[in-house]
């Protein structure tokens, strides 16, 4: 049994413009990602107001 909720639309929409344009895109030779360095919150002392 099929379900239909609120997000089949988007989906819906999101699969079928990855399918029309997944060509031209040409995604299959897209270059490897280049690593990226740690981009998290460095270490910050936090003190309380006296």
């Amino acid at each position: 049994m099929f379900v239909k909720d609120e997000w089949n639309g988007l989906a819906d929409l999101l699969a079928n413009l990855i399918e029309k344009y997944a060509a031209e895109l040409d995604i299959e030779n897209l270059p490897d990602p280049e690593k990226k360095e740690d981009l998290s919150a460095p270490d910050i002392e936090i003190q309380k107001a006296a």
